[in-house]
């Protein structure tokens, strides 16, 4: 009796684990592919130029034509609705946020000096509410803030992609 008692013990903490482990790769798998569609999302946001400024030497962006691109190859990756609600999709709670979208191209004037922006920069963005995130940009770049509710996690996480083109 006590070897049966032992036996069943192991086989519910084997599979409590198994399906722990499943939860976490399910939340990892989520982030990875927010991720991953995050990155290819921004990169053909940033391909939408202004072409006659391009033949003059500079690179300014198209905005709405981005952010439509944006959206566009969002829903495509993440199998959302054109809400940013998630259709069917086991690995979002709930919508995309999208947060922030700025393009740091030749046209920018930077907030705090009023003056036009130059290569390289140090650029801040308050992420969430207590956190801010600094980076180097060497070039013409779009940066998007996101939050997205992953599956398994604890809330909204934020998720912040820039694509560079640089000089």
């Amino acid at each position: 009796m006590e070897k049966l008692v032992m036996f069943f013990i192991i086989v519910a903490s084997t599979v409590y684990i198994w399906t722990m482990d499943i939860g976490i790769y399910i939340m990892d798998r989520g982030y990875r592919t927010v991720q991953y569609s995050l990155d290819h999302a921004v990169h053909d946001a940033a391909l939408q130029i202004d072409s006659n400024s391009l033949s003059e030497g500079s690179i300014k962006f198209l905005p709405e034509l981005a952010e439509n691109t944006f959206k566009e190859t969002l829903q495509r990756n993440l199998n959302i609705d054109q809400d940013l609600n998630p259709i069917s999709n086991i690995f979002l709670e709930g919508p995309i946020i999208i947060k922030d979208i700025v393009y740091l191209d030749d046209s920018y004037v930077v907030p705090e000096t009023g003056d036009e922006l130059e290569f390289p920069f140090i650029w801040e963005a308050k992420v969430s509410e207590d956190e801010i995130f600094e980076r180097s940009i060497f070039g013409p770049s779009i940066a998007v803030i996101v939050d997205a509710y992953v599956k398994g996690s604890s809330g909204y996480a934020p998720f912040l992609v820039i694509q560079e083109y640089k000089e």
